[in-house]
């Protein structure tokens, strides 16, 4: 997010000397019903010289010329968009404005951008300056309150209402202002939803014929393929296992130390936040919320229990021992985190002492998985996402040029080894001849230069996560010969989109790609129902959280109605594909629990995530 205004002010700064150009003001040009100053850059000038002479901003003048990331030469013609009143004047917020409707506030997820914001709501980058000073010290922050304009949203505005504390109704009412997207309330959305709370989303997977697909260490190898919808009829059921009601746990951090002393007023106009992990906690239960409501309409009857644990190190694990000491704990059918490692290993003894099915919503690591039969876990392992995304090179890029990196000093080089492994082992499959290049970084990119090839598309695979190594590759490749015939294709680990040390414009040069299991479409149908169902439940916009929280209660709690207590067998054999998660789950080990290997293989394209073609 604000990586791109990082990057922009980064090349304004880098161009050489500050040279102020005389306006020509009386040089303009209308198209499309804007009219422009037309600037002819002489020697020396550079576009923050320039937008400081026009009295714009100068990302506004670049997203008029887009050329001008690459930096302005003398001769060159840009044109420069007027200055407005919003550009002079900071805008204050007060009740006054909320109440009046003069403006709306739009809270912000993850991988959302100042461009895409920009996009989305018909103004420009310097009005949303002027509107939020805080961006110019902080930048854009995920869970900040951006106030916008009115009259660019085509949609009432949603006023904020009064808000029960946290936990305090069984629906509680999030203090957040919806955001103002346009979602029409069409039949085929309402039907699509529905189709989702049904059957269709779950489905049991048929025995492979033998032959049908070959494998590698009792595993098979094959492309990510998207997840079937057919109905969840296959399966044997052993009605023996049957409850006519299930106990399900919740457990979350859902108040913070310090969050009593925030006061409702200021939530409401937006000056304060709840601490985040009470922000994940009440945005996973609202979606759960939706998903049993779907589940009872079903039949499938449920009493939600939550349990309350701090943030804290310190208290957390005296306060988990007091719910396990509870002895109608026991009766638990299926226990939803808590989302730390520790806290998730301390209540998975417990619940494998009582036969109780426990998942974790959050964590990656397997080894929460280890000796313990009766865990699962929703986020796949790094290890997991590289394997697929060799698969996903394998099937898609074998007439490229595959060029394997090798950093000799990273920490976390088993992911290479990985690949490499994972990659040699494809190809066994599909074809007799191993054909990854391997090469060792060097800064100056020499050795990975004499490997390039000019007449194919080079596929350069990068399996770290080391932040400064990362931003040093990305950055140096994106400016370098190499990138300037367009030929090269990215791939790389899922963190890098949060690397503050990444110019986010550099991802998009390299067509970079990386496999994720965090995807959410908004313009697909299913994902339009829910949104208009928890915009009707709670007056804001679910985050991914929320939408985590949907899938991961719909999908265990559908299984556990299906299979009663003998759920976690079946864990393997269904799978399900979810408006934010999907699920295709593994076992690690004949004692372990199940490792979810369901993963999307995501592209970073014009500073948004798309889902790649499978």
């Amino acid at each position: 997010m604000k990586q791109l205004k990082r990057f922009i002010l980064f090349i304004f700064f880098l161009l050489p000397g500050f040279v102020f150009s005389q306006k020509n003001a009386d040089k303009t040009v209308t198209k499309d019903g804007k009219t422009y100053h037309v600037h002819i850059v002489t020697k020396g000038e550079t576009v923050y010289g320039i937008s400081k002479d026009y009295d714009v901003a100068p990302r506004d003048i670049v997203m008029e010329n887009p050329k001008a990331m690459e930096g302005i030469s003398a001769g060159d013609t840009l044109r420069i968009p007027l200055a407005t009143a919003s550009t002079n004047k900071p805008l204050v917020d007060t009740a006054a404005d909320r109440i009046s409707g003069k403006y709306i506030y739009h809270k912000v997820i993850a991988k959302e951008t100042l461009y895409s914001l920009g996009k989305q709501y018909k103004v420009s980058l310097s009005t949303l300056d002027s509107l939020n000073p805080e961006l110019k010290a902080k930048g854009l922050q995920v869970g900040q309150n951006l106030k916008i304009p009115a009259h660019s949203v085509q949609q009432p505005v949603v006023q904020s209402q009064p808000t029960p504390p946290v936990l305090s109704q069984p629906k509680p009412v999030s203090p957040f202002v919806a955001q103002p997207v346009v979602l029409h309330d069409s039949t085929k959305e309402k039907q699509a939803f529905k189709d989702l709370v049904g059957h269709q989303h779950i489905d049991s997977m048929p025995p492979m014929a033998k032959g049908q697909i070959k494998q590698i260490n009792n595993q098979p190898i094959i492309a990510p393929q998207p997840l079937s919808q057919p109905t969840f009829t296959s399966a044997p059921v052993d009605k023996s296992k049957l409850l006519s009601r299930y106990n399900v746990a919740l457990i979350m951090p859902f108040t913070s130390e310090n969050a009593d002393t925030i006061r409702l007023s200021r939530l409401l106009d937006g000056s304060a936040q709840l601490p985040l992990y009470t922000q994940i906690a009440t945005d996973f239960y609202q979606g759960a919320m939706i998903a049993l409501d779907s589940l009872e309409k079903q039949g499938v009857r449920v009493d939600l229990h939550l349990y309350n644990i701090t943030s804290s190190s310190d208290t957390s694990a005296y306060r988990l021992d007091s719910i396990l000491k509870v002895p109608a704990f026991a009766s638990t059918n299926l226990i939803i985190g808590p989302p730390s490692t520790g806290q998730f290993k301390q209540v998975a003894r417990y619940a494998a002492m009582h036969n109780i099915s426990i998942v974790s919503p959050i964590v990656a690591d397997n080894s929460i998985l280890q000796n313990n039969a009766y865990t699962s876990k929703v986020t796949p392992s790094s290890v997991t996402e590289v394997e697929r995304m060799a698969d996903y090179i394998v099937s898609h890029y074998m007439k490229c040029n595959v060029i394997l990196l090798h950093h000799r000093d990273a920490v976390d080089e088993v992911y290479y080894e990985d690949f490499k492994k994972r990659f040699k082992a494809d190809m066994g499959v599909y074809s007799d001849k191993d054909s990854v290049t391997t090469v060792d970084y060097s800064d100056n990119l020499e050795g990975l230069g004499k490997k390039m090839d000019g007449s194919k598309n080079n596929v350069i695979v990068a399996p770290y996560q080391q932040a400064s190594f990362v931003a040093k590759l990305v950055n140096k490749l994106a400016n370098s010969k190499l990138a300037d015939d367009d030929s090269i294709v990215l791939f790389g680990m899922h963190n890098w989109l949060n690397n503050d040390n990444l110019d986010m414009a550099n991802l998009d040069t390299l067509n970079f790609h990386f496999p994720s299991n965090d995807y959410v479409n908004y313009s697909d149908s299913c994902t339009k129902g829910f949104i208009r169902t928890y915009r009707s439940n709670y007056y804001t916009e679910p985050s991914n959280f929320a939408c985590q929280g949907f899938d991961i209660t719909y999908y265990y709690v559908r299984l556990l109605g299906k299979f009663g207590t003998a759920m976690q067998d079946h864990l393997g054999d269904c799978k399900y594909n979810g408006i934010h998660t999907s699920f295709d789950l593994h076992r690690i080990g004949d004692t372990a629990g199940y490792d979810n290997n369901a993963i999307y293989i995501l592209e970073y394209r014009n500073y948004a995530v798309l889902k790649g073609a499978l």
